[in-house]
């Protein structure tokens, strides 16, 4: 497959994936999040790595936020919100780390493709990624040409900035002013 095919179809099924995203639940993840104390954002593998990614933006916005697993990550409490990114919602980590903050008052939000899973039950919001995985491929969702989870991954992704675009209109903040907090020892 040469590489202007395969980006008309990478590119055709994030949309595919995306336009199907409703759209009130991305602008509730918004409001939990400005209303939050701490945001602690959590997720494994590739997912964990776009969760890392969307917890470095909200800390340029100058929000209280922490990536779960970290060495320097303080204990959750009630006010608090722990955002979630799994695709399967069933990663052993992920659900006894949601289980302890869903004891500790927390408040979960899931970003995941798996609605009726654990991690779903636990959470008080849930945008739902429309993709299947080889972890649940008998899921409802857009099916990919990619291997393993890269479209829920790449959604992921696009779907946590466009939460940060969301935060920085609702806090009249530009990216230069974001970019004050950016790293200065690299």
């Amino acid at each position: 497959m040469d590489f202007r095919n395969s980006l008309e179809k990478v590119l055709a099924e994030i949309a595919a994936v995306l336009s199907d995203i409703d759209e009130d639940t991305v602008d509730s993840f918004t409001g939990e999040i400005l209303k939050a104390k701490r945001v602690f954002t959590l997720g494994m593998g590739r997912s964990g790595l776009a969760m890392k990614a969307f917890a470095m933006r909200l800390m340029h916005l100058g929000l209280r936020v922490h990536v779960i697993g970290e060495t320097t990550t303080p204990a959750v409490e009630e006010g608090d919100v722990l955002i979630v990114g799994t695709a399967s919602g069933e990663t052993a980590s992920v659900v006894a780390n949601c289980r302890k903050a869903f004891d500790c008052g927390t408040t979960i939000l899931a970003i995941t493709a798996s609605g009726e899973s654990t991690v779903s039950s636990m959470s008080s919001g849930m945008i739902m990624i429309p993709t299947k995985t080889p972890k649940v491929p008998e899921r409802k969702g857009v099916a990919s040409i990619q291997p393993m989870g890269n479209l829920f991954e790449q959604s992921l992704l696009i779907v946590t900035d466009i939460i940060v675009m969301n935060i920085m209109e609702k806090l009249d903040m530009s990216s230069k002013e974001m970019f004050r907090n950016h790293a200065n020892l690299e």
